[in-house]
């Protein structure tokens, strides 16, 4: 069963520093990309919804930080942007907060979001 979170603090309390650095950025990010982003934890996760989720951060064991995008299939040519194994989803990886290329980021949170704008 996932931990129960109330505050992105509470999550971030809990990783390791160079994990804590790439979610506070990326957090950052997907907030600024709209005003009409929202936060909320699901399956304990930091989850965005737009009209629906947009995107999620996952920390993993290994050390590494994954943007997922819900409907990342949708998502098309953008460089670093992985199915790794699933259907729908598409994800991002960080090792270190410098891999994050800000100018990929933003088109694809602009991206993410104008989709939704179009199926919904």
């Amino acid at each position: 069963m996932a931990v129960k979170y109330q505050f992105l603090e509470e999550y971030l309390e809990t990783l390791p520093i160079n994990q804590r650095e790439i979610v506070e950025e990326l957090d950052r990010y997907v907030l600024n990309s709209s005003d009409k982003i929202s936060f909320k934890f699901s399956y304990g996760l930091p989850f965005y919804e737009y009209i629906k989720n947009v995107c999620y951060i996952n920390c993993k064991k290994n050390g590494v930080v994954n943007l997922g995008f819900w409907n990342g299939k949708f998502l098309k040519d953008i460089p670093g942007l992985e199915f790794e194994g699933r259907v729908m989803i598409k994800a991002f990886t960080y090792r270190i907060l410098e891999d994050i290329n800000e100018e990929v980021l933003v088109y694809s949170l602009h991206e993410a979001l104008r989709l939704q704008d179009e199926m919904y």
